[in-house]
């Protein structure tokens, strides 16, 4: 099929604007997450700053995010069979990396038709095979970076002087200890710990109440030398994990630690309507609320060939006429986000979480996604 497009603009943020010249301190960072101004609806660049051939999860993108002015980026980590900790959102290799076509395979996976070679990354070993990859970008080119592990991640933004908050959306438990074994003793370059700056945003059904945080000995230990910075994260399926979720977020809400909160709500009156509605009563003494914009995993046409397998996919290329944005789900074709929500998520069916002026309204005030640039050039981002 060809991937010939309509003359569609290009998308905003493929012309960098001028970069933000406001001194950099993360430690102000943290602040103005934790006590939001009037008005403020903050950016957490997703998977840092990428597309417009820039891999997710990649030292480029972590770089861009600091060059646009954003204060915070989300990371996601996995954990290697070898027990090494990765920058690696999915939980296998195949859609990203060039896994197939190092190992000499014909079979590379592909996003469009969710075919092909793409193991597990908890069964792939760090040492001798992920350390070899290189990382994919959104067409499917292969780039010149490689899979970036936490310890390279650290040493990055201390060797590049990056002043940025790192919001650490950890995929497995077992990760955590490990990682604080190697964030503990880190900071950046301007002397700051990381323990400060590495913000541990975790699911709910690894910890629902902050008891059950504290009795871990890792926990302890960086609360004994420093002050490590939390955020929990309620979404439909953790949150249905959890016995008494009203009382987890009241109870994390209230903990010394907690820098904010982050309620996946898909759409206004569904599954945890109860809880932002806790969140933003009097009563929470935690006034940083965000979310995930659910924009999607495709991007608006920019004439650059599309070397993944397409079959018969057909790429909506003017993304802002979608009613519900799609999303690149392991060993599938993409489905939209409508038709992955759970029971009683919504009311009537629709994921409103691309609504970003919506959810300014319902009183959240930060969010994760992409497309950062263009979202502050419709007024929708203040940072």
């Amino acid at each position: 099929m060809t991937n010939e497009a309509p003359n569609i603009a290009p998308a905003v943020n493929q012309v960098p604007k001028k970069h933000d010249q406001t001194p950099r301190d993360v430690r102000q960072f943290i602040e103005r997450i934790k006590y939001p101004r009037e008005g403020d609806f903050l950016l957490s660049a997703h998977r840092g700053f990428r597309w417009d051939g820039v891999p997710e999860n990649s030292r480029s993108s972590i770089k861009r995010a600091v060059e646009h002015g954003m204060i915070c980026v989300e990371i996601d980590i996995r954990l290697t069979s070898d027990g090494v900790p990765v920058l690696f959102h999915d939980p296998t290799l195949g859609r990203v990396t060039n896994i197939a076509e190092h190992l000499g395979r014909s079979d590379a996976y592909s996003p469009f038709t969710g075919k092909g070679y793409s193991p597990l990354i908890e069964e792939t070993p760090w040492k001798g095979c992920i350390e070899k990859l290189k990382l994919k970008e959104e067409h499917g080119k292969i780039c010149d970076q490689g899979v970036l592990d936490l310890k390279s991640l650290l040493d990055f933004i201390e060797d590049e002087n990056l002043d940025i908050v790192l919001c650490m959306d950890i995929k497995c438990k077992e990760a955590m200890p490990i990682m604080y074994d190697i964030i503990k003793e880190r900071k950046n370059a301007a002397g700051v710990p990381a323990l400060e700056w590495c913000v541990w945003k975790v699911f709910v059904h690894m910890y629902g109440h902050p008891d059950e945080l504290e009795r871990e000995a890792w926990w302890q230990d960086a609360k004994r030398i420093g002050n490590p910075v939390y955020i929990p994260v309620y979404e439909p399926w953790p949150t249905r994990q959890v016995a008494d979720p009203l009382n987890s977020i009241k109870a994390f809400a209230n903990h010394p630690n907690v820098i904010a909160l982050e309620v996946g709500l898909r759409a206004p009156g569904g599954f945890m309507q109860d809880l932002l509605d806790y969140a933003t009563s009097p009563e929470c003494p935690i006034k940083s609320i965000g979310f995930f914009a659910a924009l999607g995993d495709l991007w608006r046409y920019d004439n650059k060939e599309i070397k993944f397998d397409l079959g018969d996919f057909q790429v909506p290329w003017d993304l802002d006429e979608q009613f519900s944005h799609q999303y690149f789900k392991i060993d599938h074709p993409p489905q939209t986000h409508d038709s992955l929500l759970l029971e009683g998520d919504s009311l009537d069916g629709h994921d409103y979480r691309a609504d970003l002026a919506l959810y300014k309204r319902l009183g959240f005030t930060w969010t994760i996604t992409d497309r950062g640039e263009e979202l502050k050039g419709k007024g929708l981002i203040t940072h």
